[in-house]
C-alpha cells in the first residue's frame, strides 16, 4: 500500500495527513500549525516543518511515504513548483520556491497545485465528483475559485490562472470592487465579504426601503451574520443574499454552455448556506442553461475541509 504526505496551505492555518492510495487518513487531527504571517520563507519552513512532522509519524507507524502534495492559496505555477503570487491573505508568498524547499527537507518529490483546484481533486476523487470525468467546481467563501476537470484532468491554463472563476463580469456588480481592483466581478457581490460589503452599501446609500435603514443601521461584518438578519426577516439582507446567488448560478450557467460537465460542485462556506442563497443560486443556474444541459446536476461538496488533502494527496499519487 503507498502512502504520501498531503499539506493544505491556507491563510490560517497548514494543515497536513499522511494518505493512502484508498483515501484512508492517518494524522490528519494533530497535524496543523498557524501559517505564519512574517513571509514566504517563513511559510515555506512551516510547511517544510509539517512535512517532516509527517514523515517522522510515518515512520512511527512502518510507513514510508513516496511523495508529497501540497494545496495552496495563490497562484501556482503549470508545472507545481512554484507560488508565483498571493494575496495578502499569506504576505509575501508571492515567488517562494516551495517544491525546492519541501524536498530539500524531506528527500521526496513534491508538487503544488493551487488550494480550489485540490478541493476540486479530492471531490473527484472521493466527494461529489466520484467516479465522473468532469466537472466544474466553485469554492465560495472569502473570495471565488473554481477549478474546471476535463478527461479526469485539472485545467491549469498556461499561466496556472485557470480557474478564478471570480473574476468572470456580473452585471449586477458593475459599480462594486472586486479583491483585484477591477470593477464588476462576480467575487465583488457573490464572495463571503463582497455580499457582505454590498448589503451595507445598499443599507446606507440606497433607495426608498433600502434608504430608510441608514438611520438605524449597524453594518454586518461577515456573510454568516448577513444570513441571520435574512433568516430573522431583514428584507434587504434576504435581498442581496438572493441576487448575489442569482449572479452567481448565472456564472455557473454559463460555464456550463462553454464546457459541457457532467455536473457542477459548489463548496467553500457559503455552501453550507440556507434556502436565501441556495434558491438564488439554483434560480440564477437554471434559468440560464441551454436546453441540451437542463440536467447538468448543480450540488453540494461533500468532503468539507477534507476535501484539500484528499487533493493534495491525489496530486502526489500523480508523481508516484
Amino acid at each position: 500500500m503507498s502512502w504520501v504526505l498531503a499539506i493544505d496551505i491556507g491563510g490560517t492555518k497548514i494543515a497536513g495527513a499522511l494518505v493512502n492510495e484508498e483515501a484512508h487518513v492517518l494524522a490528519a487531527e494533530n497535524a496543523s500549525l498557524p501559517t505564519p504571517k512574517t513571509g514566504g520563507e517563513d511559510v515555506a519552513a512551516a510547511v517544510a516543518q509539517m512535512a517532516s512532522q509527517l514523515q517522522s509519524q510515518a515512520q512511527e507507524h512502518g510507513l514510508q511515504p513516496r511523495a508529497v502534495g501540497i494545496g495552496s492559496a495563490g497562484v501556482v505555477d503549470p508545472e507545481g513548483r512554484r507560488i508565483v503570487s498571493a494575496t495578502d491573505a499569506i504576505p509575501g508568498w508571492g515567488g517562494t520556491e516551495l517544491a525546492k524547499i519541501v524536498e530539500t527537507q524531506v528527500k521526496l518529490p513534491v508538487t503544488i497545485e493551487n488550494d480550489v483546484h485540490a478541493h476540486a481533486r479530492g471531490e473527484m476523487w472521493m466527494g461529489a465528483g466520484r467516479g465522473l470525468e468532469s466537472a466544474i467546481m466553485v469554492a465560495v467563501g472569502t473570495g471565488i475559485g473554481g477549478a474546471i476537470i476535463s478527461g479526469g484532468q485539472i485545467l491549469r491554463g498556461s499561466h496556472g490562472l485557470a480557474g478564478h472563476l471570480g473574476h468572470l463580469p456580473a452585471s449586477m456588480g458593475q459599480d462594486r470592487p472586486c479583491s483585484c481592483g477591477v470593477l464588476g466581478h462576480i467575487e465583488a457581490i457573490g464572495s463571503g465579504p463582497g455580499m457582505s460589503a454590498w448589503y451595507n452599501h445598499r443599507a446606507t446609500n440606497g433607495s426608498g426601503s433600502e434608504s430608510r435603514l441608514a438611520a438605524r443601521f449597524t453594518p454586518v461584518a461577515n456573510a454568516r451574520e448577513l444570513e441571520q438578519r435574512a433568516q430573522a426577516g431583514d428584507e434587504l439582507a434576504g435581498t442581496v443574499m438572493s441576487e448575489a446567488a442569482y449572479a452567481t448560478g448565472q456564472i455557473l450557467a454559463g460555464l456550463v454552455n462553454s464546457f459541457d460537465p457532467q455536473t457542477v460542485i459548489v463548496g467553500g462556506g457559503l455552501a453550507n448556506a440556507g434556502p436565501h442563497y441556495w434558491d438564488g443560486l439554483r434560480a440564477g443556474y437554471h434559468g440560464q442553461l441551454m436546453p441540451p444541459l437542463a440536467q447538468v446536476p448543480l450540488v453540494a461538496a461533500e468532503l468539507g475541509t477534507q476535501a484539500a488533502l484528499l487533493g493534495a494527496a491525489a496530486l502526489a499519487f500523480t508523481q508516484i
